[in-house]
């Protein structure tokens, strides 16, 4: 674009501090006004692009690098703009016949931040995103547009870690080749990686699918709408009603209520679908619905551990001296009996797969052509002033969906920017 087409000043946020519990949006991610970058005046040997933020994905993650607790990427260092995978366009280059301009470019964890309007990259930095003919064989059959965002939702990492975790971490096994479906729990299940999950297991292993939620409306969605699950547990619901019952503050008197209680639930729901223990267990949680699940695994289960949203916001530095995140106390509890049935725990990342990327996208994007994975409009808020806020919004179950912040509108218009179904 020309530079008079620019602006000349953009919004930024950055990392002011580190959060010890609760983030505090004006005081953890305060947000500045800045210079749009202009390309170096160099020997202009380097590729380089200049990106325009289009969409953010708001993602649990977030909380992990604001720590500076050890993790799979280094923390974001202080003053430095926040991390966060994007869409954006590209409205300037240099060095690169590669990309051109108004293409439209993904980045998972961009290499200057992810949380600024504009930025200039490397050209290898960032993956243009895929076309439909790209994806699937039979794309002219379907009968509508879904917008850009799918690349942040079902088609981006979202979809690629419910993919990764669950068929390779979960391995689970169709039911021609065992006696009977299996079982498989997913907690967190209405979010935006657990409904992909649920899905998957249902509709493409048909599995028997357990989903964890936290709300009334959420509970609906898994069995009503996307039927994905045969039985749900509102464990928000569990957890007031023991919170009004009881009447302590204190937290390890409640993690041991609330523990009970769970497995309770837990139970009903497993003879509700005929089953007596679990196959897979999909964790986006920790804290006592793992540590409950744990205890009704079956011979050979897998638990995938995707996140621990329980206790992100706990500080990562310190040594914690409760049951509520100790992997001491979870691993002394079950340790034996995790042994005996020869179960299988593992973590993982999705960039642990990032060159089995593109083959998964083709799989995700078939699913969704043959109905198996239906798409779920996000939860989208506008402006990149409300993505300190959004991120709150997700630690405290206050979205609806995939959660993104629309940063801007395109610039350059072209029919190949278009996602079309």
């Amino acid at each position: 674009l020309p530079d008079t087409m620019l602006p000349t000043h953009q919004k930024v946020v950055r990392l002011a501090h580190r959060p010890t519990t609760d983030i505090d949006p004006s005081n953890h991610l305060p947000l500045t006004y800045e210079s749009v970058p202009t390309f170096p005046d160099d020997d202009g040997k380097t590729s380089l692009v200049l990106l325009h933020r289009l969409y953010l994905s708001i993602d649990p993650a977030m909380r992990g690098w604001m720590s500076s607790a050890r993790s799979y990427l280094p923390p974001v260092a202080i003053n430095a703009v926040m991390r966060g995978a994007t869409l954006s366009e590209i409205v300037a280059v240099r060095g690169t016949s590669r990309l051109k301009i108004g293409d439209v470019v993904s980045e998972f964890a961009g290499e200057a931040g992810g949380w600024q309007e504009y930025v200039i990259v490397s050209a290898s930095s960032v993956r243009k995103i895929e076309t439909w003919s790209e994806l699937v064989d039979n794309h002219q059959q379907i009968p509508r547009e879904l917008p850009l965002t799918i690349h942040l939702s079902i088609l981006g990492t979202t979809g690629l870690t419910a993919f990764f975790g669950f068929i390779h971490v979960g391995c689970p096994r169709l039911p021609s080749e065992t006696k009977r479906p299996e079982v498989v729990l997913v907690n967190a299940a209405a979010g935006a990686v657990g409904s992909i999950v649920c899905q998957i297991a249902k509709n493409v292993y048909g599995c028997k699918v357990i989903g964890v939620a936290g709300s009334d409306a959420k509970c609906r969605l898994l069995i009503d709408d996307l039927k994905c699950c045969d039985a749900v547990i509102n464990y928000r619901e569990m957890e007031n009603e023991v919170e009004r019952g009881e009447g302590t503050a204190d937290p390890a008197e409640l993690f041991a209520l609330k523990s009970t209680e769970f497995q309770k639930r837990l139970r009903r729901v497993l003879k509700q679908i005929d089953a007596k223990g679990l196959d897979i267990v999909f964790d986006n949680v920790g804290g006592y619905q793992l540590n409950e699940c744990l205890s009704r695994l079956n011979y050979f289960a897998r638990v995938a551990i995707c996140g621990a949203i329980s206790g992100y916001n706990n500080d990562l530095t310190k040594q914690q001296t409760d049951n509520t995140v100790s992997p001491t106390g979870l691993y002394m509890k079950h340790g034996m009996a995790i042994i005996s049935l020869r179960a299988k725990i593992q973590g993982f990342i999705v960039l642990d797969y990032i060159k089995e990327w593109s083959n998964a996208k083709k799989d995700l994007a078939r699913w969704v052509l043959e109905g198996k994975i239906r798409y779920q409009k996000e939860d989208i808020r506008d402006g990149l002033e409300n993505a300190p806020s959004a991120l709150v919004d997700l630690f405290h179950g206050n979205n609806n969906g995939k959660l993104i912040v629309k940063v801007g509108e395109q610039q350059v218009k072209r029919k190949e920017i278009v996602s079309r179904l």
